[in-house]
C-alpha cells in the first residue's frame, strides 16, 4: 500500500506478471484500491494483472483496463454496502427492543421512540397522553451528544454511557442511557439510546 499522502499523485510500478515485466503509472488511490481488491480475492497484484490481461477486450491499453477494473470493483463493493445498510434499519431495532429506547439526532431532536420509552414517560408524568404533550418533554444529557457521537465514531464497537434528565412541567426524572451510533443515519448524525437504569 502506498504511503504517499497525495492519493492523486501518479506512481510508477513495474509488475512481473504472466512471464512479462509490465510498467504502470497509476495514481496513489488506484494502487491502494488495487491492493485492497487483490487482498480480498486472496491473490497477488501480479496474478490480478495477468488475469486481467488474459481477459482484456477492446483496444484500450492495459493501464486503462486496469483502472476501469479497479473502479468497477470499488463500485460493486459500494453497492453491496449500500444494500446491506438499507436493510439495517435503526428504527426497526429500537422498535423491537423491549426496553425503553429512542433515536436522537446530534441537533438534540428525538427522531423516533419505541413504545417502551413512551410507557416509561407516561408512567412517570401525568398527562402525557398526546403527541403534543410529548413534544413538551425536555431531555438533557450529562455529556454533550456531539462529544458522544465523535467518541462512538472513533470507537464504534463500544457503547457509550451517560446520565440524562427528562423534564415535563415542574417534574424531573433522572436516569442512565446506553448509546450506540445509528449507522444508517448520518445527515444529521444520530445515536440509538436505551434507558439502562436510574442514575
Amino acid at each position: 500500500m502506498t504511503s504517499d499522502p497525495d492519493p492523486f499523485k501518479p506512481h510508477f510500478r513495474a509488475i512481473n506478471s504472466g512471464g512479462k515485466r509490465r510498467g504502470f503509472r497509476l495514481e496513489g488511490v488506484f494502487w491502494k484500491a488495487l491492493e485492497t481488491v487483490t487482498r480480498t480475492d486472496g491473490i497477488s497484484v501480479a496474478d490480478y494483472v495477468s488475469r486481467l490481461n488474459d481477459n482484456k477486450t477492446g483496444e484500450n491499453g492495459l493501464s486503462s483496463y486496469l483502472r476501469a477494473s479497479i473502479m468497477h470493483r470499488v463500485l460493486e463493493q459500494h453497492e453491496k454496502l449500500r444494500e446491506r445498510f438499507s436493510k439495517f434499519n435503526s428504527r426497526t431495532i429500537v422498535a423491537a427492543c423491549p426496553v425503553p429506547g429512542f433515536i436522537i439526532s446530534v441537533d438534540k431532536r428525538i427522531l423516533f421512540q419505541n413504545s417502551g420509552f413512551l410507557m416509561y414517560l407516561q408512567t412517570r408524568f401525568a398527562g402525557l397522553d398526546t403527541m403534543e404533550a410529548l413534544s413538551n418533554i425536555k431531555l438533557t444529557l450529562e455529556t454533550p451528544l456531539i462529544d458522544l457521537i465523535e467518541e462512538m465514531k472513533r470507537d464504534g464497537s463500544r457503547p457509550k454511557y451517560t446520565g440524562f434528565t427528562v423534564g415535563y412541567g415542574e417534574r424531573r426524572i433522572r436516569g442512565r442511557l446506553s448509546m450506540a451510533l445509528a449507522p444508517d443515519m448520518d445527515d444529521p448524525p444520530a445515536a440509538i439510546a436505551f434507558v439502562s437504569g436510574p442514575t
